[in-house]
């Protein structure tokens, strides 16, 4: 391993077995053989990489990738199937809220555990007790059990022992996430002081910002492997539209399962909202930044004195990222009774993902009223697809026009 690297792994896989019952467990313990019939779940496979003395490493993926697995092999609570693992160092882990504490024992008592089982001494642990107390703040809760702490004042608890003990390398998974916003700012400048004095800091976080804002490096791990191990904005962009495919396909899977809203006064309706592209008429989805042409058929039963449609697209997260109505747009639609189609151009600056499709029929009537005929609220599915340069609810792709090297 050269010298630079604190941690090195290669070819580094995990399996896990499911038993069909207790005893097949037993049986393939005695034996040291998965038995028949075993289910075998790879968590981790084939995933080689190395983390510098000093540096900052930011591991991102979806809930069961394999990330928190990694590290515990990492930290040694678990061991490889496959692969190897060389770590030069002392390692301080934060892996899950509980690990290392005991319920029963007051926050005092637990420092002098958890520091123990991170192989300091009674009298080293006693010289820095003042240093994590400080830092934790948890004030007289420090003498009572910690079964009576809540989560954020358990992980300041943790953490304070984990940075104060002097470790060579920090591993914290996740456990940031219960603190409140000051101490997360706080033990990011923990962070700083350590790797300042030479500490070197691997953590897993679902706080894309803070991974990009910190971060030396970051690594994307997906089905237990490595996709991406880049710059932080290279893999958090690159994992933000990873996540938008698969929301995409998980939208898609379940179209037969969505139920459309719809109500209104009836004598009018809308038939369809189609959205083509220059290649393709009909779409549900399109690449990012091709340009679309929407056509709204509407079908007035009755005497429209002045129909006027709307149309909205709504991400998943409840937001209309673009909408209008065509009265504002100052398209004018025939009045009295009949079919009518509208057809229009749009600049498509959608951010990808999938966008449920809202149109609403309404009439503008002399006396300043306005009558709701239509409304079909999650009518159709439409996606974005692609890839982005730009992240957001909105592709806008900033155009270079000079660039100074001194002004």
């Amino acid at each position: 391993m050269s010298s630079d690297y604190i941690i090195n792994i290669e070819n580094l896989s995990k399996d896990f077995y499911q038993y069909r019952s207790p005893f097949h467990n037993v049986s393939s313990l005695l034996k040291r053989t998965p038995g028949e019939g075993t289910a075998k779940f790879t968590a981790v496979n084939n995933v080689t990489f190395g983390v510098r003395k000093g540096e900052r490493v930011g591991i991102v993926g979806a809930n069961g990738a394999g990330k928190s697995t990694i590290l515990q092999m990492i930290a040694g609570t678990l061991q490889p199937t496959r692969g190897s693992i060389e770590v030069r160092g002392k390692v301080a882990a934060l892996l899950e809220l509980g690990a290392g504490f005991n319920p029963e024992f007051t926050g005092i008592e637990n420092i002098y555990l958890y520091a123990s089982l991170l192989g300091i001494n009674k009298q080293t642990t006693e010289s820095r007790i003042d240093a994590i107390r400080d830092f934790a703040e948890i004030g007289d809760f420090i003498y009572r059990p910690v079964k009576t702490y809540s989560s954020g004042m358990f992980v300041r608890l943790a953490f304070s022992v984990a940075i104060n003990v002097s470790p060579d390398i920090l591993i914290v998974d996740e456990a940031l996430s219960v603190g409140d916003y000051l101490f997360q700012t706080k033990c990011h400048r923990a962070f700083e002081q350590f790797q300042e004095e030479g500490g070197t800091v691997l953590f897993v976080s679902h706080d894309l910002t803070a991974v990009r804002n910190t971060c030396d490096r970051a690594i994307l791990i997906d089905k237990g492997c490595v996709l991406l191990d880049d710059k932080p904005d290279i893999v958090v962009n690159s994992y933000q539209e990873l996540m938008k495919t698969k929301e995409i396909q998980w939208l898609k899977s379940q179209v037969a399962l969505r139920s459309e809203y719809r109500f209104g006064l009836g004598g009018g309706k809308i038939e369809d909202v189609m959205f083509s592209t220059a290649s393709n008429q009909n779409v549900t989805e399109a690449q990012v930044g091709e340009s679309l042409t929407i056509s709204i058929t509407l079908d007035l039963e009755s005497d429209f004195e002045n129909p006027v449609f709307t149309l909205t697209l709504r991400n998943t997260s409840g937001i209309d990222v673009w909408g209008f109505n065509s009265k504002n747009l100052g398209i004018s639609i025939k009045p009295g009774a009949g079919k009518r189609k509208i057809t229009f151009n749009v600049p498509n600056n959608l951010g990808l993902g999938s966008y449920t499709v809202n149109a609403g029929l309404i009439d503008m009537l002399s006396d300043g009223q306005f009558s709701e005929h239509d409304h079909r609220w999650g009518m159709k599915l439409f996606s974005i697809i692609g890839t982005s340069k730009t992240i957001g609810f909105i592709n806008m792709e900033p155009i270079l026009i000079k660039q100074e090297d001194s002004f």
